[in-house]
């Protein structure tokens, strides 16, 4: 191995920052930022010189060589050698570097520039595989790209749903091939391990999955919360009573705690035991016999027309059309957010605004983006798909409790624009893809306002001129307004690269 040539450089060379010690907060995040766009562009380097090689050591051969150990297996096994990494982790790095020369270039260039982060394109490279049209690839190179280059940011399953989104749309065949084999593979194993444990495994449709997991998370919950287990101990003993019909219970130590009475680990009964399944959908897509729009459930992900048709045709299974509109807010409380509101948010969101989380949107929070005024509604944010949207537990409390501040438009398509800020002004855009991506429908809903509520009480003493609370909320709305009249002004906005 030859010397590094990076061991003993000045950052400064490279644009980077040379001494950090008490530089600005804003100043750091934004070099992290940079440095983060950097490991894109050396990624973007390692895929070009393996795809150079594979040009010069493999090129035509790769059609006729019927060796065992190939020109590929030779030219992965050169880079193996090289970097240290086994022979499998070479030949995938080899095989991405050709499918992004030959396949995605312009997802390339999205790498280059530190548009998408490198783990991400495994997951772009892997989900486009079954693409073999020449045209179809060159269509979906381009949309992926120009997806990557929106102005937002990506999570790991906001960009693995955007490529399947974009993969169903025009290669449908090739995702019916795939779910095909995939769901033909199904399997059960066991494995030994160590300290006298062992491991169970299953592959099998992504509803049972949901179905099952639903279950076991039930059980797993019906205990009190003296119960000494983990919540990961608690699952595995669930279903090891849900799988061979022993006794749950709880192990409080309590001979009077009922906590896990009434469950019957032997039938589908047992309190809050119902496990349901959510899938959003176009109605052309039910009401075709072939192709269609793809489909999204919630807990997994984008699903293709036939999937969806094979859940629509079960004999338990609701369809519920989502009306055009709707009313926001529960008709005696305009802070809460109707059924239908609630809805609309995981159906919109998909996932915690926030960026980067993935959880999913039905288990966070409805958060009102600029704060609710209990005491004086009309002064506050309102309970509005336009100030409303998907928070989890811990980003929810985050913004709520601290000095991280979010905001949020909604443009003329429908498709929400999401900042969140630090406590030190460095802001950050939220997610590039929404559900309005996959069903721009969505943005047709339309939601009548709630009324105002009653005006607060005349203070029967001497107050301040308003509460803290209030202070905070108004500085918060200063801060956003200076947000936008920012970005309005940016002609050349440079968004961070995931």
């Amino acid at each position: 191995m030859s010397e590094s040539r990076w061991a003993g450089g000045s950052p400064v060379v490279l644009g980077l920052l040379g001494d950090v010690s008490g530089v600005p907060v804003n100043d750091l995040l934004a070099e992290m930022v940079h440095a983060t766009a950097g490991l894109s562009f050396l990624e973007w380097q390692r895929y070009r010189i393996a795809a150079e090689l594979d040009s010069q050591l493999v090129g035509d051969e790769v059609l006729t060589d019927y060796r065992m150990i190939d020109s590929t297996a030779l030219c992965a096994t050169r880079i193996a050698t090289v970097l240290s990494i086994s022979q499998v982790a070479a030949e995938r790095l080899l095989a991405r570097a050709v499918a992004l020369r030959d396949r995605l270039p312009q997802v390339l260039l999205c790498l280059r520039d530190g548009k998408v982060a490198p783990h991400h394109i495994r997951t772009i490279v892997s989900r486009t595989d079954l693409i073999t049209d020449p045209q179809i690839a060159a269509t979906v190179d381009r949309e992926i790209a120009a997806c990557l280059r929106r102005r937002g940011s990506w999570s790991t399953n906001r960009l693995r749903d955007m490529v399947d989104r974009i993969v169903y749309t025009h290669d449908p065949d090739g995702v019916r091939e795939r779910r095909r084999v995939a769901r033909d593979a199904r399997s059960f194993w066991t494995e030994n391990g160590a300290d006298g444990m062992g491991v169970v495994g299953a592959s099998m449709t992504v509803e049972n999955t949901l179905l099952f997991a639903q279950r076991v998370h039930a059980a797993a919950d019906h205990v009190c919360k003296e119960d000494p287990r983990t919540k990961a101990a608690r699952r595995s003993d669930a279903l090891v009573a849900l799988t061979t019909g022993a006794t749950w219970e709880c192990l409080c130590g309590d001979a009077d705690c009922t906590a896990a009475h009434g469950w019957d680990t032997t039938t589908a009964s047992g309190p809050a035991t119902t496990a349901v399944i959510h899938v959003v959908t176009d109605q052309t897509t039910l009401s075709t016999d072939h192709d269609g729009r793809p489909g999204f459930m919630p807990g997994y992900g984008v699903i293709g027309p036939d999937h969806i048709r094979d859940l629509a045709g079960h004999p338990d299974t609701v369809i519920r059309p989502i009306p055009t509109s709707a009313p926001a807010a529960q008709p005696a409380d305009p802070y809460r957010p109707s059924a239908a509101l609630a809805r609309f948010l995981w159906m919109r969101d998909q996932y915690c605004v926030w960026p980067g989380c993935d959880q999913p949107a039905m288990r966070c929070d409805g958060d009102h983006v600029t704060e609710y005024e209990h005491d004086n509604p009309s002064q506050g944010g309102q309970t509005t798909p336009a100030d409303m949207n998907s928070k989890c537990p811990f980003h929810h409390g985050v913004k709520t409790f601290t000095e991280f501040l979010d905001d949020q438009t909604i443009d003329d398509l429908g498709h929400p624009e999401v900042t969140v800020t630090t406590p030190e002004g460095f802001t950050v855009d939220g997610p590039a893809n929404t559900g309005v991506d996959l069903h721009p429908h969505l943005g047709d809903i339309e939601f009548t306002a709630p009324p105002n509520g009653p005006p607060p009480p005349t203070p029967e003493q001497p107050t301040r001129r308003r509460p803290r609370l209030e202070d905070k909320h108004a500085r918060r709305r200063h801060e956003r307004e200076r947000n936008r009249r920012a970005r309005d002004d940016d002609d050349e906005y440079d968004p961070p690269p995931f």
